[in-house]
């Protein structure tokens, strides 16, 4: 009897109820599901990507297959393209031989992740503004005459300063006295004010970022770039350095056509990755928006900029480039045919890049048709 009551007191809505009658439980109807609307501006890769049809994110492939056959034409010497949309990938190629996890090379697009650091580097307070003095974080400068070099006239290649002795492409073909390339770039007079508009793309500007970076922050470059920024977006990188050890802050990282792509989805999304502010938004605008007063409007702080609009991209050498048009939510990754020579990633002696320029690069030709291939 017991038994029966306790069940009776359990299933009160059944048989066992006080009028005798007898009831069926109602369960509440399942949730609906949610409606998978396809990868949008919130959808972001994991480790490995999300490969999507064009039509999955309102795009044609024939524009796609156009592209890719004006980069492939066998006088582009083209390793790799990728095309990114709404954080998935829509058209992707590779050389014969060449597959997604073959190292593609920066040279100078490796600028571009230099003032990324850059802009870490201001967001977490290590320096205080890009409007200080450069030689706040160059010791050797301190007292020289150049107190007028901000960080950003460097940034904006309007430092003043001359042209390092042996030229400036040397800095890479020669590696500095003793293997030192960032003090062939501190061993530079002054020659015209800084940021008078005087723009000289110099690539011994750019490497003066390492000796900025590692004193500012107390770190090797690599070693900074890859706890703030290649592990957050999920990226494997290897930056080259000098004899001494200096990253080549000017150029010169080598990692794969997608992990290149990680970076442009970064900059296209405003610095945010998933929930993370990688860069501040603040750091993202300000470094791809021309200076004022200069003789260059196409250039920012070691970005080119798309006139008319903004869009923006890194270019290197050979054409290794990053096209980002963020209202678009696209990114363009061009990769030119790369062998790594040597045995190490310390410029030296027999360890340098090798890439095959194209013959002809028109960024409109190759560009316009996967742009014009979207259709919202």
């Amino acid at each position: 009897m017991k038994q029966l009551i306790l069940v009776c007191l359990m299933l009160s809505i059944t048989a066992c109820g006080g009028s005798g009658s007898s009831s069926e439980v109602t369960l509440p109807p399942d949730p609906t599901p949610p409606v998978d609307s396809g990868p949008d501006t919130t959808t972001y890769p994991d480790v490995e990507w999300e490969v999507a049809s064009p039509a999955d994110v309102n795009m044609t492939q024939s524009g796609i297959d156009q592209a890719m056959d004006y980069a492939f034409d066998a006088s582009r010497n083209t390793q790799a393209v990728l095309v990114i949309r709404h954080g998935v990938i829509v058209g992707e190629q590779y050389a014969e031989g060449k597959t997604s996890a073959s190292l593609a090379t920066s040279w100078s697009t490796g600028k571009s992740f230099a003032s990324a650091l850059i802009g870490i580097a201001v967001d977490q307070g290590y320096i205080d503004n890009i409007d200080e003095a450069a030689e706040t974080y160059l010791a050797d400068w301190v007292n020289t005459g150049r107190e007028a070099i901000t960080i950003r006239s460097i940034l904006e290649m309007r430092s003043g300063l001359a042209k390092a002795e042996d030229g400036d492409a040397n800095i890479y073909i020669l590696g500095g006295s003793n293997g030192d390339q960032l003090a062939v770039a501190l061993n530079r007079s002054p020659e015209t004010q800084p940021r008078t508009g005087n723009f000289a793309y110099q690539n011994a500007d750019s490497m003066l970022l390492s000796g900025i970076l590692e004193n500012a922050t107390g770190q090797n470059v690599l070693d900074y770039a890859d706890t703030q920024l290649f592990s957050k977006i999920a990226m494997t990188a290897e930056w080259w350095t000098d004899e001494m050890g200096h990253a080549l802050t000017y150029c010169c990282i080598d990692t794969t056509t997608r992990d290149f792509a990680r970076f442009g989805l970064l900059f296209a999304r405003g610095g945010l990755w998933e929930n993370d502010q990688v860069i501040s938004k603040s750091w993202v605008d300000e470094s791809t928006t021309a200076p004022e007063n200069t003789n260059n409007p196409l250039y920012a702080l070691q970005w080119w900029l798309e006139p008319g609009s903004n869009n923006f991209l890194s270019i290197g050498l050979d054409s290794n480039n990053i096209y980002i048009y963020p209202d678009l939510d696209l990114v363009i990754v061009r990769n030119s045919l790369y062998t790594r020579e040597g045995s190490s990633t310390i410029r030296t002696g027999g360890n340098f890049h090798n890439t095959l320029a194209p013959e002809t690069w028109v960024h409109s030709d190759f560009l316009s048709p996967i742009v014009e291939s979207i259709s919202d």
